[in-house]
């Protein structure tokens, strides 16, 4: 599909047709494409806890405030964001340097730098959710252009769910996505003009 369409026609889809099951390697192809994503250093903060199993789907759907959606869609998709990716800096410095991104000798200068970044707690989970949520957006144009409906949702109780799923601690739940064959086209909601969100230069 051509871009612009893909942007023009997606919609957070509440409706899924319960028929429809979409296969590990469909779903496995979005989140491919999706890490596409651009992230700080390349250290790719997104993780992703597909649930498709229908048990775990009610289990889900409980700490998502009950919303249908979650359990009738063909998976549903918890996006976490990684608050340790910059304990991959040694594996970045040595692609870096392979593709002569950085010399050779410039590798310990390149982790130096990644760490004392990283070193504050808030932005750790500030790279975490901004990795994730670009992450997120990718998955879902790349749903809409493979012909499949997603929703993003922020209404659900992150702790209930990192305790039934077991989520490391390292992962924040950044938000999630229900994905599936949609039943509904709804019409878009107004957006704000191009004059009201630009402001040019400075305030």
């Amino acid at each position: 599909m051509d871009f612009s369409k893909v942007m023009q026609e997606r919609r957070s889809v509440k409706k899924y047709d319960q028929n429809v099951k979409m296969t590990k390697a469909e779903i496995e192809k979005i989140i491919e494409i999706a890490s596409l994503s651009p992230s700080a250093w390349n250290l790719q903060q997104w993780h992703f806890l597909i649930v498709t199993d229908e048990d775990k789907k009610q289990l889900l759907q409980k700490c998502a405030w009950n919303q249908p959606k979650v359990s009738e869609a063909s998976a549903s998709i918890v996006v976490l964001g990684d608050l340790l990716a910059y304990e991959r800096a040694g594996e970045v410095a040595e692609e870096w340097a392979q593709k002569s991104y950085v010399p050779s000798d410039g590798k310990k200068g390149l982790i130096d730098s990644i760490y004392n970044f990283y070193e504050d707690i808030q932005t750790q989970r500030d790279e975490a959710i901004r990795g994730a949520s670009l992450a997120a957006m990718s998955l879902m144009l790349t749903a809409k252009d493979m012909g499949y409906a997603t929703c993003p949702m922020i209404g659900f109780d992150p702790e209930a769910i990192r305790k039934e799923f077991s989520i490391p601690d390292r992962y924040v739940p950044a938000l999630m996505i229900t994905l599936g064959k949609g039943e509904e086209t709804r019409e878009r909601a107004s957006r704000r003009s191009p004059k009201e969100i630009i402001t040019y230069e400075t305030f």
